[in-house]
């Protein structure tokens, strides 16, 4: 067995384990888990948000659906993947509802305060300019798509077949992708040289 397969399989054994826990009303086994996988949430949800406060309200609400529902918790097997498909899923409805109420309040309030004025743009626009550099400064020229793909792979520790399977590409799609981050990172430490 390789040494990736036995972290996985020990690191799977660990959540349901945690369930387990949960199950049996241990709140520190709660703990552990939020503590383990909410920064992983979050980081994951920009792929669906781009709203950090969205993100983070819809990554709370994963550990208190876990907890609200810790009867149920012996059925799931894959307790990783479960907490991302849900955040995956709260996320996507998230924006299907937004965009709902956009096409809704444009057709039927036609009202002018509703849109935002020169100065929130302008303020809007220069933080995103802010933000974008700031990425780009840590990232360096790593495409968005491909640096998500890359940390779920490397940071969090999914599989190629489980990063297809939430992002809805082929396991082929996620492997280019993680050989052009690589290729990238490589190039840019070659010019610090």
């Amino acid at each position: 067995m390789k040494i990736k397969s036995i972290r996985h399989t020990v690191i799977k054994n660990e959540d349901l384990f945690l369930f387990e826990q949960m199950q049996e009303g241990n709140t520190k086994a709660l703990d552990l888990f939020f503590k383990k996988y909410y920064q992983k949430l979050c980081r994951f949800g920009v792929l669906f948000e781009s709203n950090s406060h969205i993100i983070e309200e819809k990554v709370d609400d994963v550990f208190i659906s876990l907890w609200s529902n810790r009867d149920q918790l012996n059925k799931i097997k894959n307790p990783k993947s479960y907490i991302y498909a849900i955040l995956k899923n709260d996320l996507l409805r998230v924006k299907k509802n937004y965009e709902i109420r956009s096409l809704q309040n444009e057709d039927h309030l036609n009202n002018s305060s509703l849109y935002p004025s020169i100065e929130d743009e302008i303020i809007a626009n220069e933080q995103k300019e802010i933000n974008r550099n700031v990425i780009k400064n840590v990232l360096e020229s790593i495409p968005k798509r491909t640096r998500q793909i890359f940390e779920m792979s490397r940071i969090d520790g999914f599989k190629y077949k489980e990063i297809s399977e939430l992002l809805d590409i082929a396991p082929k799609t996620v492997e280019n992708h993680i050989g052009l981050a690589l290729k990238h990172i490589s190039v840019n430490i070659n010019k610090l040289k």
